[in-house]
């Protein structure tokens, strides 16, 4: 790996996700009409118990409405990191291996990137067409688990400084749709995304697939009392900014141009901090999902001293290299 261009991507102290509940009678991931906020660290490991989900996040607790069990963040005030539509969202296929839950392929419905290895056992990439996982070879073959991602980095209104962000993580195509609609709407009605108030909220929906059960969806809404007072505080904000002399121009500063070597790399080290946002990819949700005990944490440090020697064997590959609607897509996520 190149130390020297490793990609800049925004510090995320936290992920925000639709919450889900495990259905008792069948096993089924369903989701709520709640958010989950994370942290980036895990709940404690107790002896018997499946692999831990992410912690709450102690902003949580400002943001949770009602009382008692039917307490839940149903609304976060967020500010945009990103101007631009086309850098605050984006969307990929990504496989992970089933054995190892290392990355092994990455696309965008269109062209993927396979990481193989040749006859020498030398890893190397192959350029494949990427038909999605429903019609993926690798896929129908078992021996990888592929999910849509999306990610959209936001900053939660009171929390941190400017140079932080929570990730919003969903694998939802119509959340992604919804998103990137109304995101592309208000940047060209606000003349950017930054600093214009706006609030994360759900909307329910239900279909055939879902057999007519409502599952939850993420929208953004303008968290003022019309376009025009949130276009005046989106104003001020950047004219104080100006005053100061402080360069706002996030879009620019913050290129992110990963390589394939490095799209390889981060999902390698994604993997194990958000498993539990993929029901499909989840090693905790699985029938028969080992539990917690020192067998099980004693294999998992089996499967970090892999993902460390995947991580050489990439970087080895770089020296070696030069280079730079009905579905059930939406229920468990």
């Amino acid at each position: 790996m190149n130390l020297n261009h490793i990609a800049c991507h925004p510090h995320a102290v936290g992920f925000i996700k639709v919450a889900c509940e495990e259905v008792s009678h069948d096993g089924a991931i369903r989701t709520t009409n709640a958010f989950l906020v994370t942290s980036r660290e895990h709940e404690s490991v107790h002896e018997g118990t499946t692999v831990p989900k992410l912690a709450k996040h102690p902003v949580s607790a400002r943001l949770e409405e009602g009382e008692g069990e039917e307490r839940a963040v149903r609304e976060i005030p967020i500010r945009m990191f990103f101007n631009s539509t086309d850098k605050a969202l984006s969307i990929r296929y990504q496989a992970y291996s089933q054995a190892s839950r290392m990355p092994a392929c990455s696309g965008d419905g269109k062209n993927a990137r396979r990481l193989t290895r040749a006859a020498d056992l030398t890893p190397t990439f192959q350029d494949r067409a990427c038909p999605g996982p429903e019609l993926c070879d690798l896929v129908a073959s078992g021996e990888v688990t592929c999910s849509r991602q999306v990610r959209m980095p936001v900053q939660i209104v009171g929390e941190g400084d400017g140079t932080t962000v929570f990730e919003v993580r969903t694998g939802s195509l119509n959340t992604f749709r919804a998103l990137k609609a109304q995101l592309k709407l208000i940047e060209g009605r606000f003349v950017g995304l930054r600093h214009v108030p706006l609030k994360l909220t759900l909307w329910r929906a239900s279909n055939e697939a879902s057999g007519y059960q409502p599952f939850s969806l993420m929208q953004l809404q303008i968290a003022a009392a019309s376009d025009i007072e949130a276009m005046a505080q989106a104003k001020t904000a950047r004219q104080e900014l100006a005053d100061a002399g402080i360069n706002d121009d996030v879009d620019r500063f913050m290129t992110i141009e990963d390589s394939e070597v490095e799209t390889f790399t981060r999902a390698a080290v994604d993997f194990p901090a958000v498993s539990e946002f993929y029901a499909t990819a989840d090693s905790g949700r699985r029938a028969g999902a080992e539990p917690v005990t020192h067998t099980a944490l004693s294999n998992r440090g089996s499967a970090v001293a892999a993902t460390q020697g995947a991580n050489a064997a990439i970087a080895n590959l770089v020296s070696q290299a030069q280079l730079p609607e009905p579905q059930m897509e939406d229920i468990p996520l």
